[in-house]
């Protein structure tokens, strides 16, 4: 919940200053920064680095900035101060805290303390400041600044941090022009990604598209081929990756060097418009310094065709690292069109991510039927009434929830996808069908984002209860769960329902499992 009303028990100048001076206190008091702020700004003008740490983090969220700008004023004195203080530490906070709320006129104090800053840790601070205010004499000034070098080995470091803050602090003048995907100048190897054990309907799915299959994994598919558009037709998976290179050595300038010849070379040739092109960096796996890492790939890799721009990108360099020492490099363009899931104008908290729902569908395809009357017993937002039907035609599509919030929302996206389902607001334990349904599905609730186990436990009995008045003898149920042991247990107690098969998937983290049943 926003904090965006005044406190009722405002934090003492002494309060905050004790909880500031404790380890991680900056970050720790932002739980009660609408409490702390005042006493915070009080402490800042009397020139306590902490209390500038403090509100750099604040002035991230803008009814905190706004606060932070009323007390500074329109003379600004106590920020000026605080960039020429006698401790580096506040000088580089305040640094960081013009970051956010920096204007023109902070400029020129800025870069009156840069100029006289003799202490390396505070100028990377500065110099992404005087980006972030931004203007042509911001520019001008940061191109005409040079990085002096190293007087001792333990500056090293600290000039590596300026060089990347004055690189960072320039890209922000650059204009990235937007570019066209048009089609892939040859065949590629493309990594499609599935839901874990889930690959397999992906496979049949790509192959009835008229791809070749080179491989299947147990939460990826592979296909070569210069078509990556048209993969965009299968709906069961959830990106498409262009490998670079497998299975190589992780050594970071020998993957700089792999991946910018590669992008340079393929960025431009299946794209209209002009260079460059903006690029994230993306690390996974293993217990590394995400930042530092990315830090030194994109002083390897930036030139005139590729910049690393996470503010404004059209591609993603991903380096996975594997538990054998080795790394796995990808790209994944964002500039090729996908519009599966356009329909999805709104979706809840506990929604199912479409290509997941698509990917469950096509696990427990061969038990489904053309022209099935489904039943969607906790709808929420439609996903899987909408996916169900995209997968092949439907008779009649019925979705049930008890949040009349959920059934707008299912509204709308069945009507954008131009679907024929139809919703009703009721507690679907309460729901009596006119007559039974060929198909249930369900993505219940898991008893830790929507509802308790506790209340999960007579749920879902109440539901494997009414599955032979919902579903007609012969009929199929897809559940969707995060409750295993619990719908295990309730389905050994019920002779009537017959356990056709089942998987555990992943999905955000958790490991939910889909079972088949047979009514």
């Amino acid at each position: 919940m926003k904090e965006t009303n005044r406190p009722r028990r405002i934090l003492t100048a002494e309060q905050v200053k004790k909880r500031l001076t404790q380890e991680n206190g900056p970050d720790l008091l932002m739980k009660n920064a609408n409490e702390a702020l005042d006493a915070a700004l009080e402490l800042y003008r009397e020139g306590f680095a902490p209390a500038a740490a403090f509100l750099w983090r604040c002035a991230r969220r803008k009814e905190y900035a706004a606060r932070i700008e009323e007390f500074l004023g329109e003379d600004r004195a106590a920020l000026h101060r605080g960039l020429k203080g006698a401790s580096p530490k506040l000088r580089q906070q305040s640094a960081r805290l013009v970051s956010y709320i920096g204007r023109p006129d902070d400029l020129s104090p800025l870069t009156e303390a840069l100029d006289k800053e003799d202490t390396r840790f505070v100028r990377p601070a500065m110099l992404l400041a005087i980006g972030a205010i931004g203007g042509d004499k911001a520019k001008a000034y940061l191109e005409d600044y040079r990085v002096s070098p190293a007087a001792t080995p333990e500056e090293q470091p600290h000039v590596k941090e300026e060089q990347y803050a004055l690189s960072t602090a320039l890209k922000s003048f650059l204009t990235f022009e937007s570019h066209t995907f048009t089609k892939l100048p040859q065949p590629v190897e493309i990594v499609l990604i599935a839901p874990d054990k889930l690959a397999d309907g992906l496979a049949r799915e790509i192959t009835g598209l008229g791809y070749r299959v080179a491989a299947v994994h147990q939460s990826s598919v592979r296909v070569h081929t210069d078509d990556i558009a048209g993969l965009f037709r299968a709906r069961s998976f959830t990106e498409a990756l262009i490998e670079i290179s497998a299975n190589c050595n992780p050594n970071l300038k020998g993957v700089a060097i792999k991946a910018k010849g590669y992008m340079e070379k393929l960025l431009p040739a299946c794209h209209e418009g002009n260079p460059p092109f903006g690029y994230r960096i993306e690390l996974r796996g293993g217990q590394l310094n995400r930042a530092q890492l990315a830090k030194e790939l994109a002083g390897y890799m930036d030139g005139d065709i590729i910049q690393n721009s996470p503010s404004s990108y059209e591609a993603e360099l991903r380096i996975e690292h594997r538990s054998n020492g080795s790394a796995n490099i990808y790209l994944k363009l964002l500039t090729v069109p996908d519009t599966r899931f356009v329909y999805r104008l709104g979706a809840l908290p506990a929604s199912m991510h479409p290509a997941t729902a698509a990917a469950v569908l096509r696990y427990a395809e061969n038990y489904l039927s053309k022209d099935a009357r489904v039943l969607d017993i906790c709808c929420g937002s439609g996903t899987f009434l909408i996916e169900r039907e995209k997968l092949m035609p439907c008779a009649a599509l019925t979705g049930i929830d008890i949040a009349h919030s959920a059934i707008d929302i299912a509204r709308k996206n069945a009507e954008a996808a131009g679907s024929k389902a139809k919703f009703i607001v009721n507690d679907c334990l309460r729901f009596e069908a006119d007559r039974p349904y060929d198909e249930l599905i369900a993505n219940l609730p898991f008893g830790n984002r929507v509802s308790s186990h506790k209340n999960n436990a007579a749920l879902y009995a109440g539901i494997l209860d009414n599955l032979p008045k919902w579903v007609k003898k012969g009929g199929i149920a897809i559940l969707y769960t995060m409750e295993y042991t619990l719908l295990k247990k309730q389905l050994r107690d019920r002779p009537g329902l017959k356990l056709i098969t089942e998987v555990r998937t992943e999905a955000g983290g958790l490991m939910p499992t889909v079972f088949v049943v047979k009514v």
